[in-house]
């Protein structure tokens, strides 16, 4: 996967993002891969409620973060 360059004016809005902005930021994405994640557990696991799609989800989070 190759990542775009940013444009300048990108970069000198992020540099002046306060923490708070950028811990805002940082939660929305968590949120948005997240539920990405348990939507793929849906669909690979029909058969499984929504609580073990999440807990599969939750696993999967937690061994890529070791």
């Amino acid at each position: 996967m190759t990542l775009e360059p940013l444009h300048p004016i990108q970069l000198q809005r992020f540099r002046e993002m306060t923490f708070a902005e950028k811990w805002v930021v940082a939660k929305g994405l968590w949120k948005i891969a997240w539920e990405a994640r348990v939507r793929a557990m849906r669909r690979l696991h029909p058969h499984l409620s929504d609580e073990e799609c999440r807990q599969l989800a939750a696993r999967e989070i937690a061994r890529a973060r070791t």
